[in-house]
């Protein structure tokens, strides 16, 4: 059984890990946004075959990273779609859907040899087990 004390304690504990967290979330993003502008960003139909398909599952998150915004929004939208349409899903939220592709950039750009999809699906997991 737990003791005020011992509840205290652990509140006190996971305010602070929060805290440590959001800190450190926002020096990584202004550490990655000051390394991204520093070099050339290039289309996403830059990563198409010949006949301008793009490998979505070969695509990496330093590819990802190393597109303009916009081409990068685009496509978490697509794997949103992708990921939904998987899960028999009809519907979207369109702040939900924003927030998942920016968090989604965000770890794209601190793991860029990771792939875009797997970093896609380390989100999900992260939503469904109640991490936000």
């Amino acid at each position: 059984m737990c003791t005020p004390t011992t509840t205290h304690r652990g509140e006190i504990f996971r305010a602070r890990g929060r805290s440590e967290m959001r800190v450190a979330l926002v020096a990584a993003a202004t550490l990655m946004a000051s390394v991204s502008s520093s070099t050339a960003q290039v289309e996403l139909k830059t990563y198409a075959d010949e006949k301008g398909y793009l490998n979505v599952r070969a695509l990496t998150c330093a590819q990802l990273a190393g597109t303009f915004q916009e081409d990068a929004d685009f496509l978490g939208v697509w794997y949103s779609g992708w990921w939904n349409g998987h899960l028999k899903r009809h519907s979207i939220n369109v702040d939900r859907t924003k927030q998942g592709i920016h968090e989604v950039i965000v770890y794209c750009k601190a793991h860029p040899d990771v792939k875009v999809i797997d970093a896609v699906d380390a989100y999900v997991k992260k939503v469904q087990s109640g991490g936000q």
